[in-house]
């Protein structure tokens, strides 16, 4: 089951956001195999927030991009060791299960990785070079060894480091060889009394009888034996084999730095940092970089994974969420022209010439036999709503007035009293951060080799119009020289009475505007409501002129 997300453009507005939760609802109830989650990707403002907590819904999700990263290939634990498990344990489970690499874990604290090459490296270096000497801890040697304890240690925890030694040999050469070794020895030895005494008298830490039968070891005083004594069930080579793997996986841990890879670092950056390590597989953390969540391996980054998308409400790449390119996008419903990004395959595209998005998708409820609700339909209504400025923008087609009449009376309300309450916790100038107002909706455009941009913002009153004139102006002329362009304008619209107010920087052709001046670059356009069929004919026309 995929999950696919509905998204809709940057600095979301009502009817982006109405449209992405819509069309969620629709997509789920049709297609049960995927999962169709609706994204923002900013912060609701005032109006939608509103809508989603009266009718007591969860606002889609906020998103930043859809890059690839760690957290899309990540692998989960399944097989987990702590530092003092035999190497043993980690023997079987490549065995039966052979995993890429298996965490080593101490009390959920993130202790390394082993894979084959730390287990191939071990026994290399164990079978190279001078004898090896051995870290044993007793707990292990039950755990591998069948057999039981004769005489346990005085302490339950013990470790210790020691070589091996088999007690084969004549009495002479064993008592020569354990004098000339520079480390006291842990002794594997049959049902042989001399050496044993001799072992005893010399405090080896540990002595392991192998081949024991009832009453063989009679005789034989550990009484004054401080080291442990356990008898194993094995042969003595059986016992010797498992021996060399009672030693802890922390022995196998690679001394080398281990890189630091997130669960939010890009695919493409995690990647090379996994090629460059020469590791078989990286940790992987959280955001915080503190709290151990899976791990990656060179099989994670065979295939690069990619977001499925839905747009809505928009189809260019440059209005669309960061990452765009790595996504897969799968559809796209909207009522703007099309410069959509090139796909990867064929796609389905709902485009038509209206007022709102959310027409277009009420129309596919209606399409599919789907009956809306009456949250639904009062989130697609909204959006309608908000986008068409309650059916009196220029945009606005005779599809959306009978789309809004349909929505009305699913929602069982009438447009009046639904969009009294839709604006009535609408935003105002004063109230609004000045460059998040300016930025939120601004689109860019080149015309008689003028680079300009318009904004637009829906307020509910333009009674503060005066009051924050000075500082929206000077926030126009600061954004400006930020973007580059040689021109940027603000429109303020007023919802409840259909009109505006153009705020503009500094501009050699701002005289030749037909509209009235009501102060420095700030003027009033009654009944103008829309920047793409009212105010920007009239910008490209002053710039013609």
């Amino acid at each position: 089951m995929a999950k696919i997300f509905i998204c809709g453009h940057r600095n979301p507005d009502m009817d982006s956001v109405a449209a992405a939760w819509s069309y969620s609802v629709l997509k789920n109830k049709l297609d049960e195999e995927n999962t169709y989650i609706p994204v923002v990707l900013g912060p609701l403002n005032k109006i939608a927030q509103g809508l989603f907590d009266r009718l007591g819904l969860e606002p889609p999700r906020l998103i930043k991009d859809v890059y690839s990263k760690v957290s899309d290939v990540v692998r989960h634990p399944s097989l987990v060791l702590s530092t003092d498990d035999p190497v043993y344990e980690l023997m079987n489970m490549y065995n039966q299960s052979n995993p890429s690499v298996v965490p080593i874990m101490d009390d959920g604290e993130f202790k390394g990785l082993l894979s084959v090459d730390e287990i191939t490296k071990y026994f290399l270096t164990e079978n190279t070079g001078a004898r090896p000497v051995y870290n044993f801890h007793i707990q292990n040697i039950p755990r591998v060894l069948h057999g039981f304890f004769l005489k346990k240690p005085a302490d339950k925890n013990l470790v210790f480091k020691a070589p091996l030694i088999v007690g084969a040999m004549k009495k002479d050469v064993f008592m020569k060889k354990l004098r000339e070794s520079d480390m006291k020895s842990l002794l594997v030895v049959g049902c042989r009394k001399d050496h044993i005494e001799y072992a005893i008298q010399s405090q080896l830490p540990g002595i392991i009888i192998t081949g024991v039968q009832e009453d063989s070891l009679e005789g034989i005083d550990f009484s004054n034996y401080e080291g442990f004594v356990y008898v194993s069930n094995k042969d003595t080579a059986e016992t010797i084999r498992l021996l060399r793997l009672a030693v802890p996986v922390s022995d196998l841990l690679s001394k080398k730095e281990i890189p630091l890879v997130r669960e939010d670092m890009l695919f493409d950056n995690a990647k090379s940092i996994l090629i460059d390590s020469g590791f078989r597989g990286l940790p992987v953390f959280d955001a915080t970089g503190e709290n151990f969540t899976g791990f990656i391996t060179r099989r994670c980054f065979l295939d690069k994974p990619s977001q499925k998308m839905i747009l809505v409400d928009h189809n260019e790449a440059r209005q669309a969420v960061a990452g765009i390119e790595d996504s897969d996008i799968i559809e796209i419903v909207d009522h703007h022209r099309l410069d959509a990004p090139k796909t990867r395959k064929p796609i389905t595209i709902i485009a038509s010439p209206v007022g709102s998005t959310c027409t277009i998708i009420t129309d596919q409820f209606a399409r599919y036999g789907i009956e809306l609700d009456p949250i639904t339909a009062q989130v697609l209504l909204a959006g309608l709503m908000s986008d068409t400025v309650m059916l009196k923008s220029p945009t606005t087609t005779s599809v959306d007035r009978i789309t809004a009449d349909k929505l009305c009376k699913a929602a069982n309300t009438t447009m009046e009293e639904f969009c009294e309450k839709l604006f009535s916790g609408g935003d105002n100038l004063s109230s609004l951060d000045v460059m998040k107002v300016i930025g939120g909706d601004f689109k860019k455009y080149s015309e008689f080799d003028v680079n300009f941009g318009i904004g637009q913002v829906e307020v509910t009153t333009l009674d503060d119009v005066d009051s924050v004139a000075d500082k929206y102006l000077e926030a126009l002329e600061k954004f400006k020289r930020n973007e580059r362009i040689d021109w940027a304008m603000l429109l303020v619209t007023d919802v409840i009475k259909d009109n505006s107010i153009l705020f503009t920087t500094d501009f050699s052709k701002n005289y030749k505007f037909m509209y009235q001046e009501i102060s420095k670059n700030v003027f009033s356009l009654p009944g103008v409501l829309s920047r793409k069929k009212q105010l920007l004919p009239e910008v490209i026309r002053v710039l013609g002129s």
